[in-house]
């Protein structure tokens, strides 16, 4: 399943180096690039049959969307500056930093930069990679409660904080630290096939 990620983050790439665009991927991807802009925070909150939950700001992230069973996916952004995040219980990979990195790197070239940052009740790892026009971070976050959630995350512009801010309120279902935001509103995860209306993933 991770290598399916990976991959896709591969295929992305691939496509920004021959001029696709980010905005194009990401339209093949989820099949629509509408998103909440309210003028107040409006949190909502949403259990993941992957086992992960999140509490969101809906001002800033699109409604969740199952793109895979064991997978919660969330795009924020407009048209110029896209950012999406794949958070996943399971993982394939012996390492999954090393192993996730290494394909991204063998298809585009990319450069390999650290990462520092803290998420509730846990302990993380990270690094990120320069693909020229986006950015993308690989994490695991292995939660006091034993748990642990790996991250995929492309960034179509170098401003991380939207990707940052999510992770401050994602942990393991049942298992929400004392710091975790209170949603006023509570939503079910939506199917790409819901978000792309049935249409057909097509770059054409």
């Amino acid at each position: 399943m991770k290598k399916s990620i990976a991959a896709a983050l591969s295929v992305l790439a691939g496509l920004a180096l021959t001029g696709c665009s980010f905005q194009d991927f990401m339209l093949y991807l989820y099949g629509g690039d509408g998103f909440v802009k309210d003028e107040e925070p409006d949190y909502a909150s949403c259990d993941g049959d992957n086992g992960v939950t999140i509490v969101y700001d809906q001002n800033q992230w699109e409604q969740p969307v199952m793109a895979q069973a064991d997978t919660l996916s969330l795009t924020a952004g407009n048209q110029l500056s896209y950012t999406v995040v794949l958070l996943q219980m399971t993982d394939t990979y012996t390492d999954f930093l090393a192993q996730s990195g290494q394909e991204l790197e063998e298809t585009t070239g990319t450069v390999r930069y650290d990462i520092d940052f803290t998420v509730p009740d846990a302990a993380v790892s990270a690094v990120r990679y320069d693909c020229g026009s986006y950015q993308t971070i690989f994490a695991q976050i292995d939660y006091d409660c034993g748990e642990t959630i790996y991250v995929t995350a492309a960034a179509r512009t170098q401003d991380y904080e939207p990707i940052l801010t999510l992770l401050q309120n994602v942990w393991p279902t049942g298992h929400a630290p004392q710091s975790a935001q209170q949603a006023d509103t509570s939503v079910k995860a939506v199917t790409e096939e819901d978000v792309s209306g049935g249409r057909t993933k097509s770059l054409a």
